[in-house]
């Protein structure tokens, strides 16, 4: 080892030494150390390198043998097919049969082929491939002579009987199973190999690493120790630096903690105090001042002080540069200290005494090489060179501070004016920040379950040791259970196939029943509303008979579908609030004037003690009882048909449909609820009918938990009963249907020597206990199912459920007061009130007598228009909040019918829908709560406006002809005229008369027509005075928006703009259609006929039948809109691509050339037209074609014959949306 260097004293030197020893030693452990784990390492790697290409070798081969057995098996299941196809074309004589055999002959010389290539390395298989080639010619060669015997009719029984055909095919099995049995060998061979080597390998490499690691470890010891020796030197020089250090680090810790003390401070007086205190805790100041500079007069103003009395707060505040030290340490720039202060200085003020500071540091800070500001500090003990070196370093980051806080105080001056959005922001913040916290949460949560996740994996772990032993039990049993699954794997292909030849034969039936009844069913409609007026009478009720007669066609059609459906699962139950009463109500208004018409007594009543109402699906319980009771009338000549509903246990509701008919033998009870079946099926029958409503009621009593089952004796009548649970459940359903026996007859029909049925038992307590919750109660009851709203049932409570224990239970609907329906007093007085409020109600009835008006009173939407139509009242106070309908489309509606759109209508509402209300043609609006004397007023209104026998309509319009124009338009004996030429004349009309409504033009010799709407929207009396906008110019989005706020209507001049015109001024005059002229009638019936969705619009139908075409263009071309045709689905496309400007496409899916499937696919793959609306149009009505359509990219889709009004509606919503 080389000498120690010596100092001058003639000590060594040790961090010489230290220097010697480093290179020295290191030099040794890098070799050792590094070089040779690094060597070792490489010598790993390829080893393992070479291992993995192995494995990877083994593998492959592995996957060979697996790719070379799927194969086999898929051939042999080839084989299979084609024996199985032959079996079944020798068994029925039917060429169908031979399908799957004829197209396996190339698939299976293909896959052959294939499995030869894969085995080419295996001399041994390939001559068996080559045996089952030979074996299957000779099959072949037996199949063709057996197909050519069966098609010349010959027997073959004799030729299956001798086995030869299955002599072959066991052959062609055996060569099989030694096939795949060398190749499953193979792969067992390859797989325990890579595992053997493997094993071996890793045993290797873990002693050998041992061995190296326990070696380094033993030589790398000896020499740190031998290093830890010399690095005690070391430490000694570096106790000298860390006290230098340890002084740096003050101070820079101190720098860091002021910013960290000041960050945050959003004033110039909080980032003051901050700095005090923190000099006061860092450098035991006792008393400080912070003095900063003003921008405006250069003075020392003083922002923040500490341990200040109040006789020190009472002190100068303000210095200028240069006075006192204060200012004089501003001009100089430099520290001033003060060793020895006087007594009567600053006083440092505590509870228990005062004293003045024994030293006085005061210290400029600075700000971008200038003084904004002075600190000045008090010490009890003498300040130390320390103060000030630290001092002098953080007084920049002073000044930075301050400056910073001055800044942000002038940047929130300037932004005052944003304040408000501001504020906003802030709640966002708070709004992020909650949302945040809950974030966090959930991440503490996710944390905690990932711990819990890794015990239970430790646990797993030791279970998947036990489950491999269960693992290998069952292998074992999976070669038992491959058999029975073959068996089950042909029992399902064949029900697969006898399903999907029930739905193709469905499917089709449906299309071709369907197509012609489109064309039939749209034209007998087309005719039977005679709108042109050009048909008699007896032509419109022969119109009425074909369509009457097509709608009969069309619900068998439907109900062979729905008993399909049900068969197949396919049918989704929607359980709703029901009132019993609304139920019975609708049934009555069904079949009171059927059972009048066969001189029937017919009854339909609630026993006392049932419930009001109940929760199921009101649709396919309104279907059952549709069903019983037509079947009831059919077959009843004299006597009564009698619907009684009662509660048979708790949970349970029992309903039976009694008649007086020619009743059931009792041996035709077992096949009645079959599909198809009558008890009278007799070419001879007296009685038609499908036999499929019985079928169906059965089925849907099933699916909503119950059933339904018959007492009757021939020549007496009978009496069918359903019983249904009160409160739907789907477990109770499936419960039901599966204890179901599978003979109808035991199931549902009772003779009647064995008396009264009961309900199961466990039917009650299923109902009983599969209650809904409350939250499930409150779904059913608040958004009841688009299925059960289209029923003809008056649901006036389903949007306001009232929630008990147990389960759900609704309100019962209002009952009208009492009025004057019944005692009418005036013939052209009536007021009728649309009001769902009883206690509202009356105080309107009593205000009604008073003014000398009868009075008649509505609970909900469907009541009250009945009422207005039938019995035509002179006014109509009508709420907006009623229960089943908004009074706005009751409004709606009423405006929209000649019948109905001249009576005067008042809202009464206690939301603020006024400007709507108006525009929609109401007289005036009145806003709940409300005085007395405001009804009062609005009823007088209404008495003056029907007193009112002239109106008076303001038209003011620059060009005399289009002026003289509208006159004539407008004119009638109960209309009178005023028309002006200028924005003065107009003025000065509309402050001398009085008029109903006005029709002004946007542009005036002296002005525009905004002066007139600006003028009347100023004038109280004209506010609510109708305005119509009749201008020849189109309007810009702004112009449009303007003029909403005052007119009611804007209408450009056209071709068509004096239809609508007249429409529009009829309709705020709220004339009498009828007493208008005739020329007058037939342009508001043509102006009906169009819609405002469809005008102007381009709809591209694309439809191959003639009939449909013709049909179509009828409907949709009178609303409005131009009709491009498209034969197939490539001239829809050619359309397209020419660049017509198309609105909406109706697209068959049949056609011939290009399917609509395919089209509707194009049209979306071209990024041009992938918000283009499509409505597919088709006469296949299963499930699975709607859904077809949808995926090919329809936005909708309406099944043939096609619904009219659901058209209309549907392309209305879709040209909206354009």
């Amino acid at each position: 080892m080389p000498t120690p260097l010596k100092q001058a004293d003639g000590k060594p030197d040790r961090a010489a030494a230290v220097a010697t020893v480093d290179r020295t030693h290191f030099r040794r452990i890098i070799r050792r150390n590094i070089a040779l784990p690094l060597t070792v390492g490489f010598a790993m790697i390829a080893v393992f390198v070479a291992l993995i290409a192995y494995l990877v070798s083994t593998v492959n081969w592995v996957e060979h043998s697996e790719r070379v057995i799927g194969d086999a098996n898929e051939l042999m299941r080839l084989a299979v097919d084609r024996e199985s196809s032959l079996r079944g074309f020798l068994l029925t004589g039917d060429d169908a049969f031979l399908a799957p055999f004829q197209a396996g002959q190339p698939r299976f010389q293909a896959q052959i082929a294939e499995l030869t290539g894969l085995v080419s390395d295996n001399p041994e298989q390939i001559d068996r491939l080559k045996r089952i080639q030979i074996v299957q010619a000779r099959w072949n060669a037996y199949a063709q002579q057996m197909i050519d015997l069966k098609r010349k009719d010959q027997d073959v029984t004799d030729e299956v009987a001798a086995g030869r055909g299955k002599a072959e095919f066991d052959e062609t099995r055996r060569i099989f199973g030694e096939f795949l049995q060398i190749e499953l060998t193979l792969r067992q061979q390859r797989a325990d190999a890579a595992r053997s080597l493997t094993g071996t390998t890793v045993a290797v490499f873990l002693v050998f690493s041992v061995c190296i690691s326990a070696l380094l470890a033993f030589r790398g010891r000896r020499d740190l120790l031998n290093l830890s020796a010399n690095y005690d030197a070391v430490l000694e020089q570096q106790v000298a630096h860390t006290q230098q250090l340890q002084q740096q680090i003050w101070l820079r810790s101190g720098q860091r903690l002021l910013a960290d003390k000041v960050v945050g401070q959003a004033t110039s007086p909080l980032v003051g105090r901050a700095i005090l205190e923190f000099l006061a805790q860092y450098l035991d100041v006792v008393v400080a001042a912070l003095y900063v500079r003003d921008r405006v007069n250069g003075e020392l103003r003083r922002i923040a002080t500490y341990g200040f009395s109040a006789e020190s707060e009472q002190a100068t505040r303000n210095f200028h540069e240069g006075e006192s030290l204060v200012g004089q340490a501003a001009a100089s720039r430099r520290t001033i200290v003060l060793q020895q202060v006087p007594d009567n200085y600053v006083k440092v003020v505590s509870g228990t005494g005062a004293s003045a500071p024994a030293s006085v540091i005061v210290q400029p800070i600075e700000n971008d090489g200038l003084v904004n500001g002075i600190v000045e500090m008090g010490f009890m003990r003498a300040a130390t060179a320390r103060d000030q070196e630290f001092l002098q370093l953080v007084s920049n980051s002073m000044g930075d501070f301050v400056e910073a806080a001055l800044y942000r105080e002038r940047l929130q001056d300037a932004l005052a004016e944003t304040q408000q959005l501001n504020e906003e922001l802030q709640v966002q913040q708070e709004e992020l920040r909650v949302s945040n916290e809950g974030l966090e949460e959930r991440g503490h949560a996710l944390a905690e379950s990932q711990t819990r996740l890794e015990a239970q994996q430790a646990e797993l772990e030791q279970t998947n040791v036990q489950l491999e032993e269960y693992a290998q039990r069952l292998e074992r049993q999976k070669a038992d259970l491959l058999n029975a699954q073959d068996e089950l794997a042909r029992n399902a292909a064949r029900l697969e196939q006898s399903s999907r030849y029930k739905s193709e034969f469905l499917a089709n039936m449906s299309h071709e029943l369907r197509t012609p009844l489109n064309s039939s069913l749209i034209l007998a409609r087309l005719l039977q509303e005679n709108r042109n007026g050009n048909l008699t009478d007896e032509q419109v009720r022969y119109a009425e008979t074909i369509h009457a007669s097509n709608s009969d066609l069309l619900v068998l059609i439907n109900d062979i579908l729905d008993l399909s459906k049900v068969e197949a699962g396919q049918i989704a139950i929607e359980p709703a609030a029901l009132p019993i009463d609304a139920l019975l109500q609708s049934l009555r208004e069904m079949f009171e004037p059927m059972a009048a018409a066969k001189h029937l007594q017919f009854s339909a009543q609630r026993a006392p003690g049932a419930p009001e109402i109940i929760v199921t699906d009101g649709q396919r319980l309104t279907q059952i009882l549709r069903n019983l009771l037509s079947n009831a009338l059919k077959f009843t000549e004299q006597g009564e048909v009698a619907l009684d509903i009662a509660a048979e246990e708790p949970g349970t509701l029992r309903i039976d449909v009694r008649d007086t008919g020619i009743g059931i033998a009792a041996d035709k009870l077992d096949m009645i609820f079959d599909a198809f079946q009558q008890a009278d099926g007799s070419t001879s029958r007296h009685y038609g009918g499908s036999g499929l409503g019985l079928s169906i009621s059965r089925e849907f009593a099933r699916l909503l938990g119950g059933r339904i089952s018959v007492v009757s004796e021939p020549g007496r009548g009978s009496v069918f009963t359903v019983w249904l649970p009160t409160e739907f459940s789907a477990q109770a359903s499936h419960e039901v249907a599966q204890a179901a026996p599978t003979s109808s007859g035991s199931l549902h029909a009772v003779p009647a020597a064995e008396g009264a049925t009961h309900v199961p038992a466990a039917l009650a307590r299923a109902a009983s206990r599969d209650a809904p919750t409350s939250r499930e109660s409150a779904a059913s009851a608040s958004a009841p199912s688009p299925s059960s709203a289209s029923l003809r049932i008056n649901e006036p409570r389903a949007a306001r459920p009232a929630r008990a224990a147990g389960g759900l239970r609704a309100e019962p609907p209002p009952q009208p007061v009492d009025d004057d329906r019944n005692r009418r007093s005036h013939s052209n007085r009536l007021i009728l009130a649309i009001e769902d409020e009883p206690a509202f109600a009356e105080i309107l009835r009593d205000l009604a007598h008073e003014l000398d008006f009868d009075f008649v009173h509505a609970t909900d939407a469907a009541s009250g228009v009945a009422m207005v139509r039938d019995m035509q009242p002179t006014a109509v106070l009508l709420d907006v909040g009623l229960p089943d309908r908004s009074g706005l489309t009751v409004l709606e509606w009423l405006k929209n019918d000649p019948a109905t759109r001249h009576i005067p209508i008042h809202i009464v509402s206690a939301t603020d829908h006024a400007e709507k209300a108006l525009h929609l043609g109401a007289v005036g609006y009145t806003s709940k709560p409300t005085a007395r004397t405001t009804l009062e007023a609005a009823i007088r209104r209404l008495e003056t406006r029907l007193q009112q026998r002239m109106k008076r309509v303001l038209v003011i319009e620059d060009d005399h002809a289009m002026r003289e124009s509208i006159r004539a338009l407008l004119q009638s004996e109960s209309t009178g005229i005023v028309a002006v030429a200028t924005l003065a004349e107009a003025l000065e009309q509309l402050d001398s008369t009085r008029f109903d409504c006005v029709v002004t033009d946007l542009a005036l010799p002296d002005g525009t027509g905004y002066d007139v709407l600006e003028r009347m929207a100023a004038d109280a009396t004209l506010q609510t005075l109708p305005v119509i906008v009749y201008t020849g110019r189109m309007l810009s989005g702004d112009e449009e928006h303007r003029l909403r706020r005052y007119s009611k209507s804007i209408i450009i001049k056209g071709a068509k703009s004096p239809e609508r015109l007249l429409d529009e001024v009829t309709l705020f005059l709220h004339s009498v259609e009828s007493s208008l002229a005739p020329e007058q009638q037939r342009m508001l019936r043509t102006v009906r006929q169009r819609d405002n969705a469809f005008e102007g619009r381009t709809i591209l139908l694309a439809e191959d039948d003639v009939r449909n075409i013709f049909a179509l263009s009828h409907v949709i071309e009178p609303l409005g809109a131009k009709l491009e045709i498209a034969r197939n689905g490539r001239e829809a496309l050619d359309l397209l691509e020419k660049g017509v400007d198309v609105d909406l496409v109706l697209m068959d899916i049949m056609m011939p050339e290009m399917d609509g499937l395919t089209a509707t696919a194009q049209i979306r793959a071209n990024p041009n037209f992938a918000h283009l609306p499509v409505i597919a149009l088709t006469a296949k009505a299963m499930a699975h074609d709607r859904l077809s359509c949808l995926e090919a990219g329809a936005d909708d889709y309406i099944s043939k014959p096609i619904d009219v009004d659901k058209l209309i509606s549907l392309c209305r919503v879709w040209l909206r949306q354009r």
